[in-house]
């Protein structure tokens, strides 16, 4: 920060503080000798840098003995509008606003409603002027026809026509403004005509008596027909007689005719010629086409910006910031929806920043990069295209952020109470969410999902659909303002180096920085010794390094160790040799039918690559064709050093020595494979001197809970066993799993042909198996899954809501199963349940239970996926039966348990109220330890 920043800032931060009382109260600002003692800096040094911020007309100085100092962006916040003055050099902060007031005082009652549209002196100058002569042309002025895309504002310019034609007294002041959209009855020509003329009783099926129209409602007034190229020619022809000599008939009447005196305007986005009659286009004399907001220019944009931002902060009651980064790309990006979709994106963002500004109870609504739509994101990356006009809009101020306080001089641009609505919403739910303790993180979700109802209902107003790019998923791992500083330092380092940096670079480095603040300090590979080593064998790449690391901690005000030049050096050296040099292969492998190729996809999307190979294995795939298939693929997959095996359980992680023996390439594996240990993996492996076993040992550092996987790999599993059983699972081998045996039985006619039993099963009395015994078991069905490798699992919920039943006929008939052939079985749970109870309101329990466990999952955090309902159900509905008939199963060591997952008791205690309060009981400890294995078990299996 140079001298003359660190001052403005210190001018800056005692000026917050001031109110628009304490001026007019006669404080009069700050003099050289507080600034200087605050900012640090010698009084001669801080007097001349003052004076220079005043010649740059971004302080006020107030004359007098001692001269006094005040930011004039904070004097214009709490004014609401801009000071406009040749000098800044005043006698007294007080008399400038009270000549700033009258001045708007004034000007405003010299204005017309034309004059508070934003740009009414410039892209609108003609169509204002077009306007006026319409509204005055005699003797009832000239019927319009206004032309402009999607969004560009003719609903408001049509109703500021109407406001006019009021002030100037052409239309009395008891005139009636109507709107009639001619698209939502296109369907049903009839019917527009019936809504626009009136009908008489009789005229068609329903109309049981007169009614008048729309014209007649509008008589004396202005008649708005939007969209008017969905009217039919019929329709438009009915309008000729009105239009000639202001007469018209309802549907269905004959003979004579009504008198009406209505200026009709006309709006459409269509082009005119080719939509609309040439007879009704001859009695529309005056055209007005309206701009769209690319050809307005950026001054007016940024006005139109920064009166949304003001509207908003003006319906939260609260100040808005603004980023300079998120006002550039609101600036430049390609805005199809025009002023309708640019408010519409500025509601959002605001809403997305009322959601922070709640949740973490900030004192003003911060609106940084993060929270913009990706789609207007891509708006910093057209800033060369208008450099000159954003240069003198924003660069040519100091600031790194824009306040917008509650305005009481909003121009006339939009108008609605949507945003109203959609705070009111968020503000009631964070308050109940809170009353019900839950979780900010809990709460910050449950309110995103109010954001996203908000943004479909934008989208759908400004007749915009919202579209995935190519960056929409690399943004929900990296954040967008860490990739935007990294693209911008990686553009200056190639230019540096005389290197060109690839997008998978930019990609690469981005998700390593974005990933710094969740790593420890101790787990950096470079030492002081290591990082002179770097600099003495790679001194360009180390010098841009430094450069790098000393930008990137400007740019994203976040601290980043000394140690992180060493790797952005070594990062930076690898370029040269990025798309020659050996790789070592990323194979993923996991159970399912498109588990392992979706991280495989997302990692090549991300880092913009396909170097990460991926194998399905589906629950009734031989182990030995699997094994064959991931020979072939590891021999592809090898680059000369070796693979790395992601996998994610049971037999899969027995391949890695099986497949070194076949081929004698290098393998390496790493178990219980995620998202973002995969694209740990893959980003690492793409660096040209990153051996296998200095990258398993990175992933080791890098990843937490990592360690844990790298174990040895397992026994592979006798594929040639005789299965003669099906068990089934829950927390008590009573209720869900023996009628899951008994839906399993009733189901697969096949089972008696192949002699294959099903039994219900405790975990704990599967753990205390044999192999032996573990041999003679075809499959687990249920609840929980026991994890044994080779034995395939499938859910309760595959069963009850999916094809689980197909799938287990399809393993025992030794066929594949056809996805196509998939049967839902919608009903089937509650008809389980209906079955499992002997005296109970099956109806009755599932609602409340229901209710149960959107509260428990709630106060979690966690997802309420179908495999967690359909288990919670089951077991609950027998639970609340054995409870009643004081049958309640024992828990052993239950208190340790509960101290152990003293979160997850405490949610089920508050939760399960309603239940208790609804049946009668009170349920013990004992059962609720069964519940907390389940959801314990739910959300370990969800990390």
């Amino acid at each position: 920060m140079t001298r003359k920043q660190n001052i403005y800032e210190t001018l800056r931060t005692l000026c917050s503080k001031v109110s628009l009382e304490d001026l007019e109260q006669g404080f009069s600002g700050f003099d050289t000798n507080q600034i200087s003692k605050i900012a640090g800096i010698i009084r001669n040094n801080t007097s001349r840098e003052l004076n220079t911020l005043v010649s740059e007309k971004r302080v006020i100085k107030v004359k007098g003995h001692p001269v006094y100092f005040f930011d004039k962006a904070r004097l214009e916040r709490l004014l609401g509008r801009n000071i406009i003055r040749e000098s800044l050099e005043v006698s007294s902060i007080r008399g400038l606003i009270h000549r700033e007031l009258d001045s708007v005082r004034s000007g405003r009652e010299n204005q017309d409603i034309f004059d508070q549209i934003i740009g009414s002196k410039m892209s609108l100058d003609v169509p204002i002027k077009q306007a006026k002569a319409a509204i005055f042309y005699p003797p009832r002025g000239l019927h319009t026809l206004l032309i402009g895309p999607t969004g560009s504002g003719k609903t408001t310019f049509a109703e500021s026509m109407y406001q006019y034609a009021l002030e100037s007294g052409t239309l009395r002041k008891d005139a009636n403004f109507i709107i009639f959209n001619c698209a939502e009855y296109a369907d049903n020509p009839q019917l527009i005509l019936a809504q626009l003329f009136g009908h008489v009783k009789g005229a068609f099926t329903g109309a049981n008596q007169d009614n008048p129209g729309l014209i007649e409602k509008a008589n004396g007034g202005i008649l708005l027909l939007d969209e008017v190229h969905r009217l039919s020619p019929e329709g438009q022809e009915m309008l000729f007689l009105l239009i000639d000599k202001n007469k018209y008939r309802r549907v269905g009447e004959t003979g004579s005719t009504r008198n009406a005196d209505v200026l009709l305007i006309a709006a459409t986005t269509e082009d005119v010629e080719s939509v609309l009659l040439k007879t009704f286009l001859r009695r529309i004399p005056m055209v007005i086409k309206l701009p769209s907001l690319p050809e307005r220019s950026l001054a007016e944009r940024y006005e139109l910006i920064s009166n949304f931002f003001a509207v908003q902060s003006e319906i939260i009651k609260a100040p808005i910031r603004v980023y300079k980064d998120v006002l550039r790309a609101l600036l430049l990006y390609d805005c199809k929806g025009n002023i309708g979709q640019l408010k519409s994106d500025i509601q959002l963002i605001c809403a997305r920043g009322f959601l922070e500004y709640k949740t973490q109870g900030k004192v003003f609504i911060e609106i940084d990069i993060p929270l913009i739509p990706e789609h207007v994101y891509k708006g910093l990356l057209y800033r060369q295209e208008k450099r000159d006009e954003i240069f003198e809009l924003l660069e040519n101020d100091s600031r790194i952020y824009y306040e917008f306080p509650q305005n009481r001089w909003n121009k006339n641009v939009f108008g609605d109470n949507a945003s109203d609505k959609v705070y009111a919403e968020l503000t009631a739910k964070f308050n109940l969410y809170t009353k019900r303790g839950y979780s900010q993180e809990n709460i910050k979700q449950r309110m995103n999902q109010v954001i996203e109802k908000y943004l479909k209902q934008l989208l759908k107003k400004v007749d915009i659909h919202e579209k995935l790019s190519e960056n929409e998923k690399l943004f929900k791992v990296v954040s967008p303002r860490v990739y935007s500083v990294i693209e911008q330092v990686l553009a200056s380092a190639s230019n540096m180096l005389k290197k060109k940096i690839s997008k998978k670079v930019v990609i690469a480095l981005a998700m390593h920085i974005n990933a710094l603040p969740h790593r420890k300090a101790e787990n950096s590979n470079y030492t002081k010794e290591s990082l002179n080593k770097i600099a003495i064998n790679n001194p360009e790449e180390y010098k841009v390094a430094k450069v790098i690391r000393q930008e990137l901690e400007q740019a994203l005000t976040m601290e980043i160790p000394e140690e992180e030049e060493g790797f952005i050096a070594m990062f930076l050296y690898a370029i040269d040799a990025e798309e020659m040099n050996q790789k070592v292969g990323i194979v993923i492998m996991a159970h399912g039918a498109s588990t392992a190729s979706s991280i495989a996809e997302v990692c090549n999307v991300l880092l913009s690559t396909n170097h990460c190979k991926a194998i399905d294995m589906a629950l009734d795939d031989k182990i030995e064709d699997v094994l064959e298939r991931a020979v072939e693929l590891v021999r592809k997959a090898d680059q000369g050093k070796g693979v790395l095996l992601l996998v994610d359980m049971g037999s899969l992680a027995a391949f890695g020595k099986i497949i070194e023996e076949r081929t004698g390439i290098p393998i390496k594996t790493i178990q219980m494979v995620s998202t973002p240990i995969a694209l740990a993996a893959a980003r690492k492996s793409l660096i040209s001197d990153m051996t296998l076993a200095q990258l398993t040992e990175d992933l080791r550092d890098t990843v937490p809970n990592l360690a844990a996987a790298l174990t040895e790999e397992p026994e592979m599993p006798n594929p040639g066993i005789t299965a003669k059983m099906i068990v089934t699972t829950c927390m008590t081998s009573e209720g869900t799993a023996v009628k899951l045996a008994g839906l399993i039985t009733d189901s697969i006619p096949s089972l008696k042909e192949h002699h294959i039993t099903v039994r219900p099963m405790t975990m704990q009395k599967i753990k205390s198996l044999t192999r032996a015994a573990l041999d003679n078991i075809f499959l687990f069905a249920g609840s929980l899954n026991p994890h044994i490798t080779g034995i395939p699992y499938i859910s309760t919920d595959e069963i009850v809501l999916g094809n689980g039943l197909e799938r287990i006929s399809a393993m025992i008939e030794g066929r594949r199963f056809d996805a196509a052939r998939r049967r839902l079985i919608p009903n089937l749970t509650m008809e389980i349940i209906e079955d499992s109870l002997s005296f109970l309101n099956p109806q009755k329990a599932y609602t409340v239970l229901e209710k149960a466990l959107q509260d428990i999952v709630g106060m979690l955090g966690m997802e309420e996926t179908d495999h967690l309902k359909t288990a919670f159900l089951m077991h609950c509905t027998c639970m609340i039966e054995r409870v009643i008939k004081k049958e309640s199963l024992p828990y052993q060591d239950i208190a340790t348990r509960i101290q152990e997952n003293m979160d997850i008791y405490q949610a089920l205690k508050t939760s399960l109220q309603v239940v208790e309060d609804t049946f009668g009981m009170i349920i013990p400890d004992t059962e609720i330890g069964y519940l907390i294995d389940m959801i314990d078990t739910d959300r370990c299996t969800s990390k």
